[in-house]
């Protein structure tokens, strides 16, 4: 047969049942890498679910923590006030005994300046 001869029935017939068997084994073949890629978006899912049950999981505990932080200041600004109250108070009962002995002093000197050695 020469190429500028038509081709016969059965030759169409089975250049078309070729190409079928190979589209068939491509639909194969695609329907097995579907099935591949669905299994890993599963897989994909799943992790996203995890790492998001994990971020929320952080975010509450840094919530706890901040908040627990927060009380601790307020505390501590609470303590640091009445530190410097009571420093005050200590200062000016120190002042009043300072200012006691100086009166003592002077009224034992009759007001005046201690004597010179």
């Amino acid at each position: 047969m020469t190429t500028n001869q038509p081709s016969t029935i059965e030759e169409r017939l089975s250049r078309l049942e070729t190409l079928f068997v190979n589209v068939g084994e491509k639909v194969a073949q695609h329907d097995e890498t579907i099935v591949q890629h669905d299994g890993n978006i599963d897989v994909l899912v799943a992790n996203i679910q995890e790492l998001k049950e994990t971020v929320q999981n952080l975010t509450e505990q840094t919530t706890r923590n901040v908040n627990r932080l927060a009380e601790e200041a307020a505390l501590d600004r609470q303590q640091a006030a009445l530190d410097r109250q009571e420093f005050r108070r200590q200062m000016e009962e120190r002042q009043r005994e300072i200012q006691q002995i100086w009166q003592y002093l002077q009224n034992r000197n009759g007001g005046s300046s201690p004597p010179q050695s």
